[in-house]
Formats: structure tokens, C-alpha cells, sequence
């Protein structure tokens, strides 16, 4: 059984671990629980995360808590957009989509520059607990690299000044 939980917040301290947002008093948080590192005794902590961020960047423990969970808002979407990044296992790298600042930044796809000004997909992995980037990709090479071209749902939740226009644009690269 899965020690992870699904839960109202009672106050609007927390920060989700997954966009770095502020998770509002009762409001639906998911919470990771995980050994605590600091603790000689053996305990566990809680990482918090929205709903939506858990099941875009840490499917697996959301998945886990699934069976267990009362319903909610969204659980059909969620659930689906969770098994697709256990099914693929890089889609949870997948974070925001910007334009590129300068043409320093190389595809980790296919090596190439990324241009000054051309879009490109901020990639992050999880390890030891949080997120750290690491590195961008061309939209085009996007789908090759994720193994799908599912991706633009973690687009738009993670880049969400994103227009409609510039959302448009990059799916179009990326189909």
C-alpha cells in the first residue's frame, strides 16, 4: 500500500516542489512521502506537490497513490497524463518552453545549436530529491527524444504566459 497521499492543505504554507508555486489553503495537494535523509531514527518526510505538477513530474508515486485516493477534480486526465510518463520515461524532463536567450544552448537530441531566438524545451531530472536542469531541446526534436509528441500538456501547464499563438507554433514543431 502507498504511504503517499492525496489531502486538503490546511494552510497556504507549502511550496509545490514541481513548479515552485505557493499550494493555497484548501486546496487538493499530493504529497510524496519519502525517507528522510536527516533522520538517524529511520522517519519519513513529505515533499508537496499540485496535482497536476505530481502527475506531470513524478508519475510514478502518483500513479502508487491512485488506488487509495477519493475522487477528485480531474482524476481521469491526470491519471492518463501520469501512466504516459510512466509508459515514457523521459516525458517527466519535460518543464517549460521558451525562447532562446542566446545561441549557446545545444539539443540534447541532436546536438545542434539551439539559435538565439528559436523556441526551445527546458529539460529538468529529478535526483536526490529535487529538480535540476538540464539542458533544452529543439521542439522538432522533441518526439524522438520523449518517444511521443505528447508533451504539449506539460507545456502549457509548466510556460503559462505562454499566448495560444506561441502554444500553436510549438506544437506545430514538435508534430
Amino acid at each position: 500500500m502507498s504511504s503517499h497521499l492525496l489531502e486538503m492543505a490546511p494552510t497556504g504554507r507549502a511550496m509545490c516542489r514541481g513548479c515552485g508555486g505557493k499550494i493555497a489553503a484548501g486546496s487538493l495537494r499530493f504529497g510524496e512521502r519519502i525517507p528522510n535523509p536527516y533522520d538517524e531514527g529511520g522517519g519519513d518526510m513529505t515533499r508537496w506537490f499540485h496535482p497536476a505538477c505530481a502527475a506531470f513530474k513524478r508519475p510514478e508515486p502518483f500513479v502508487e497513490m491512485l488506488p487509495t485516493a477519493e475522487p477528485f477534480e480531474d482524476r481521469e486526465r491526470l491519471e492518463h497524463e501520469a501512466k504516459l510518463g510512466v509508459e515514457h520515461r523521459r516525458l517527466p524532463r519535460a518543464s517549460t518552453a521558451e525562447r532562446a536567450s542566446t545561441g549557446r544552448a545545444v539539443c540534447r537530441q541532436c546536438k545542434q545549436p539551439i539559435a538565439k531566438g528559436e523556441w526551445r524545451i527546458s529539460l529538468v531530472f529529478y535526483e536526490d530529491g529535487r529538480f535540476s536542469p538540464s539542458g533544452y531541446l529543439h521542439p522538432a526534436c522533441a518526439s524522438a527524444y520523449f518517444e511521443t509528441t505528447a508533451i504539449m500538456p506539460r507545456i502549457r501547464h509548466f510556460s503559462p504566459s505562454l499566448t495560444e499563438a506561441d502554444l500553436a507554433e510549438i506544437e506545430a514543431a514538435v508534430r
